[in-house]
């Protein structure tokens, strides 16, 4: 077993500085590696530690290099941070197309191979950024130097990190959690690992999962509301992951409701307020926007093809990749503002008919991993599961007439009211966090492609096309990894 983490006997410092814009936007320098700084002085100072945490988050933006130290960058497009691994599941779906480039086998379904580079890459990203957040609850709780607040702060924030991409792995890399909770593909490690560790057993579905609830109920009483920008883990993006977390185990709907709420605010109607759409959906700042990754567009560009935007954006010098399939266009109506698709290329290829203008790229361009408007939609689920068929209506149309002047307040009910809350989420969040294929795999439906696909591939609900191998070199280094879990 290797755990590919760059922190074990010198760590990882980055510097940071903030500072207030003319236009009221934060900004964050590019932190820079400054390896070589003993264990001992970075958990001896707040600062410091501040410092290490947004070290983890700049590694959500850079490029994949599963070796940092040998000055070569060996990277891809479609092996980046978080953004790549969110950008992975959503050409996976019905609603966008993508041409033959970056992300090709993600859209094919085709891309789940032992050693294929999209299962190294997802697998040894998010265990690398566990091994960092197990590194700063360690180093905090064993500092002799830090206050009793500021250890309860950022072991919060370790909590929260470390199951953020506990759950990450499990979506990628296991079948759905009410298909069988005993399946056991995924070694949990509490602790921080070196190249010298040997690797741990994988444990069951129902151990990863009460890890991570465990860390997130723990964590979300001591973090902050209050961050240095939106591209930090507060209080309420931690609400965010919990109410994410039980989209997938459904078993707490009252708690889903009431963590969605945490996040959003409580009032509906003004936590859906956004000026993003039309605007090229790639400003932070927007109220609208709970968490994202900041780019200041100028020290972020060597390494930077930050999807969706510069994948889906036709009309600025970038890859032009993806497309909008005709029939989720048709969704929209003419009046709601996300119907941002155009006809550019006058082509009489069906999968080139439309392209969306919902991003607009620059190397500035901010990228969104958690809005409030996916919260509001989830608390409108969890009402329709709580029995609560008016307030789901009600939480659906706050957001409905936000986009839609002229929208009404829906009349369904039973699974025809799912359906539209489905529906409305596919809509709202299309080409940001994988929606379509995340709804897909939670509630055992299957994704169906139409005619209008370059490639048109069918997963039934269940299909082991729902999650990626284990990579051949965990099997390899791992004793404790049966090469049978792949079979």
């Amino acid at each position: 077993m290797k755990i590919y983490n760059t922190l074990t006997i010198k760590i990882l410092l980055v510097l940071v500085v903030v500072f207030l814009s003319g236009c009221s936007k934060e900004f964050l320098d590019e932190p820079t590696n400054t390896a070589g700084i003993p264990r001992a002085v970075v958990f001896s100072d707040r600062d410091i530690v501040q410092a290490f945490e947004t070290g983890i988050y700049a590694r959500y933006k850079g490029q994949w290099d599963n070796d940092l130290a040998d000055g070569v960058n060996n990277s891809d497009p479609d092996t980046g941070g978080l953004y790549a691994m969110y950008f992975a599941r959503t050409i996976k779906g019905n609603d966008l197309i993508q041409r033959p480039t970056f992300f090709l086998f993600d859209y094919s379904h085709e891309n789940r191979g032992a050693s294929f580079r999209r299962t190294r890459f997802t697998w040894e990203f998010n265990y690398e950024i566990i091994n960092y957040a197990n590194i700063l609850i360690d180093g905090v709780e064993n500092s002799p130097d830090l206050g009793e607040a500021t250890k309860k702060e950022f072991i919060a924030v370790g909590k929260a990190i470390r199951a953020f991409h506990y759950f990450q792995i499990v979506l990628e890399f296991a079948p759905n959690y009410n298909n069988d909770r005993t399946v056991a593909r995924i070694p949990i490690y509490t602790e921080p690992t070196t190249e010298a560790s040997v690797g741990n057993s994988p444990s069951s579905l129902a151990d990863v999962y009460e890890l991570i609830l465990s860390d997130l109920k723990s964590a979300i009483p001591d973090l902050p509301e209050q961050r240095l920008g939106k591209s930090y883990i507060n209080k309420a993006v931690a609400n965010g992951f919990l109410s994410r977390v039980l989209l997938v185990t459904q078993d707490d709907w009252s708690l889903a409701s009431s963590a969605a709420k945490a996040a959003y605010g409580s009032d509906a109607e003004s936590a859906v307020v956004s000026s993003n759409w039309g605007e090229g959906f790639n400003d932070l700042s927007d109220q609208d926007w709970l968490w994202g990754h900041f780019q200041d567009g100028s020290n972020e560009t060597n390494f930077f093809w930050m999807a969706p935007h510069v994948f889906t954006d036709h009309l600025t010098l970038s890859f032009q990749a993806t497309y909008a399939n005709t029939n989720f266009r048709d969704t929209f109506s003419d009046d709601d503002v996300r119907k941002l698709f155009r006809d550019i290329y006058n082509s009489s290829t069906p999968y080139r008919e439309f392209v969306t203008t919902k991003f607009a790229f620059t190397f500035a361009s901010d990228v969104p991993l958690m809005r409030k408007s996916e919260m509001v939609l989830i608390d409108a689920e969890a009402q329709y599961n709580l029995g609560n068929e008016p307030e789901a209506r009600n939480l659906l149309f706050a957001l409905q007439k936000a986009r839609d002047t002229n929208a009404i307040l829906s009349t369904n009910s039973g699974s025809d009211l799912m359906d539209e809350i489905l529906l409305e989420r596919r809509k709202e969040l299309y080409g940001e966090i994988g929606v379509e294929w995340f709804d897909a795999k939670r509630l055992r439906m299957p994704i169906n492609r139409d005619d209008v696909h370059r490639v048109v591939v069918n997963v039934p609900a269940d299909s082991e096309l729902f999650y990626l191998n284990i990579p051949q070199t965990e099997i390899d280094a791992n004793p404790n990894m049966d090469a049978s879990v792949n079979q």
